[in-house]
């Protein structure tokens, strides 16, 4: 009797199983959603910073937290306190917090962004990424220009200027010059 020359392949998985693929990260949490709360407290804050500033920066406790936000800052109470009070006095008597109310409100907004389920720091990180890579995605990477200089130079531009002599002036030739109004030949 001849041998099988295929031994029969078992499965690895069973049929029932359930896979699902995730994505890279902590799970729950999306980098531009964070960016863009981000965006939003900041300019939540930037609204009614001056008069929540120093009730605020002096809270020891949750309920003082609370209480500087019914006072100063009575629009925005309900997404900021009580659900981010304890994230809120967290960050504001961190070693790091910024001095200057412009940088307080930046810092702030950023590290709240998270909502909790990421560290303030990681927040504040997230935000700064998607930023840059925000900017990253759109620009001009090279901007050339055919230029013929009176140093008898023909070609490219470099930075806007003569290689050779470094010029910038642009002389246009009269043809290229606008005729005043009204035109008179």
């Amino acid at each position: 009797m001849p041998k099988r020359k295929k031994a029969a392949k078992k499965g690895k998985k069973a049929l029932d199983s359930f896979s699902v693929k995730r994505g890279r990260g902590r799970p729950g949490v999306r980098r531009s959603e964070i960016r863009g709360r981000g965006d939003n407290y900041q300019t939540i804050f930037e609204r009614i910073w001056r008069d929540l500033r120093e009730p605020l920066l002096k809270a020891k406790t949750q309920e003082e937290v609370t209480r500087a936000f019914e006072d100063f800052g009575k629009p925005y109470i309900q997404q900021f306190v009580p659900a981010l009070s304890s994230l809120i006095l967290k960050v504001i008597h961190e070693p790091r917090f910024p001095k200057t109310p412009g940088a307080q409100i930046g810092f702030l907004a950023d590290s709240l962004a998270g909502l909790g389920r990421t560290s303030p720091r990681r927040s504040r990180d997230i935000c700064e990424q998607e930023r840059k890579r925000q900017k990253k995605e759109h620009h001009i990477i090279r901007q050339d220009f055919y230029i013929e200089c009176t140093c008898r130079y023909k070609g490219p531009a470099l930075h806007g200027k003569c290689p050779r002599c470094g010029t910038s002036e642009l002389s246009l030739p009269y043809s290229l010059y606008p005729l005043p109004f009204p035109y008179t030949f």
